[in-house]
């Protein structure tokens, strides 16, 4: 049962495990690179509170004042997202505020509350520092917009997603390239099986992996077995055959004596049990000596056709044929010499029986027509010679022994057969090849 491709299942999981390194490589850069914009940012904002530190001054009434402002001019600017504040938060005059002293950017800016406000709505990043200078409580607040890491953040994450896409695509495609030279033993192993089973190879051969190796010599050692049994066989049917001629031989014998004794009826059924038998044994022996139908080489047709027809010819009954042969050098078939031999010997051979002055052996590929003259069979008779496994020397218009084993041949090597009416007006049979 088939699971799917194997490429394609390689290819999806080395695609799915690259997106999924590359996502938590981006996601763990982006986490160092906000901790380091944190850190420097945080490390400037302690920077400038050491100078406001150094430049405040408390004045006697409690008042905050600084003489000289910060070098930096975003805490200058309104809309230069860095903002600082001091109070004091000594206890002032009954009925009055701590003073407050803030950036010009800071105006209008409560930086306690942001200091104080949660992470999820934190808008600014605050830095707080409470010390006592001249008598005074004073509380130092400096500020920065979160803007100031979520802004190259962002730029960092697309430029991560544009950057991580073009190494996506090309670690995808060097997986690709690696799954398909990987899998390219078993891409040789399948088109050598697949030159097994239409007869272009016997054995699987070549050098491959260790991981495949043993399996192509495991499917070696299968074919030899194979061919070893088919042998044994095909040697235990050829003596099987040999072993009953001989008793049949004696039992014609015995018919022949019960005939010169006057015994006719006794003989007669003697002679059609022994003749039956005969065709029998003889019909075992042309089966044994058939091959397995796998693992042959092309054979050209015209030079076997020549030598069939050249044999065929010396028969009785064949001096006054004509054999009308039009094959063309170049056909071919995947199928053992000795079987091509005996296909072509025992269509011509029932050709020549039926015919009258002509046989006629055609080529069209992929089909092989061998059609004569003759009386035919009869339209309901065709029909019923392609039925699976039906002996057409039982058939009442008497085609014998032969069309038998032709069925058998096709049937071992896949090849298709159809009875038909010849245009000579005989019989036509096709072997599609």
């Amino acid at each position: 049962m088939s699971t799917g491709s194997l490429r394609v299942r390689l290819l999806a999981a080395a695609a799915i495990l690259i997106v999924l390194a590359l996502f938590l490589s981006g996601l763990a850069l982006m986490q160092l690179f906000e901790g380091q914009m944190r850190e420097r940012l945080l490390s400037s904002l302690e920077n400038d509170k050491a100078q406001l530190v150094g430049r405040v001054e408390v004045l006697p009434d409690g008042q905050l004042d600084l003489p000289q402002p910060l070098a930096d001019p975003r805490y200058q600017q309104r809309e230069g997202r860095r903002y600082w504040q001091i109070v004091n938060k000594s206890a002032p005059a009954e009925g009055s505020m701590p003073h407050v002293l803030s950036s010009p950017s800071a105006k209008g800016l409560d930086l306690e509350a942001a200091a104080n406000a949660e992470p999820s709505r934190e808008r600014l990043i605050v830095v707080r520092r409470n010390i006592a200078l001249g008598g005074a409580d004073l509380s130092f607040l400096l500020a920065a917009s979160r803007d100031e890491l979520s802004v190259p953040l962002a730029e960092l994450r697309n430029q991560l997603l544009l950057a991580f896409s073009v190494i996506a695509v090309v670690l995808i495609g060097a997986g690709w390239l690696q799954v398909m030279v990987g899998l390219s033993p078993l891409r040789q192993l399948r088109a050598q099986l697949a030159a097994i089973g239409r007869g272009a190879a016997q054995r699987i051969s070549g050098r491959f992996p260790d991981e495949v190796a043993p399996l192509v010599a495991e499917f070696n050692q299968v074919l030899d077995q194979r061919d070893a049994s088919l042998e044994r066989a095909r040697r235990r049917a050829g003596d099987l055959a040999h072993g009953l001629k001989t008793p049949l031989s004696v039992l014609s014998a015995i018919a022949r004596q019960l005939r010169k004794d006057g015994r006719e009826h006794e003989a007669r059924d003697i002679e059609e049990q022994a003749d039956a038998m005969l065709r029998h044994a003889e019909q075992a022996l042309v089966r044994a000596r058939l091959s397995s139908g796998k693992g042959h080489g092309a054979v050209s047709l015209a030079p076997a056709v020549n030598k069939v027809v050249a044999a065929v010819s010396r028969l009785p009954g064949a001096e006054d044929l004509e054999f009308d042969i039009a094959i063309p050098a170049s056909a071919e078939a995947a199928i053992d010499p000795d079987d091509l031999t005996e296909l072509l010997g025992n269509l011509l051979d029932n050709a020549r029986k039926w015919a009258k002055t002509t046989v006629r052996v055609g080529y069209a590929a992929p089909v092989l027509a061998i059609e004569d003259d003759g009386p035919g069979v009869p339209e309901a008779e065709l029909a019923r010679i392609g039925e699976r496994g039906r002996r057409l020397d039982e058939s009442k218009q008497g085609s014998g022994l032969g069309l038998s084993i032709v069925a058998d041949i096709a049937d071992i090597y896949g090849f298709a057969v159809i009875y038909g009416r010849s245009a000579l007006g005989g019989l036509k049979v096709e072997i599609r090849l």
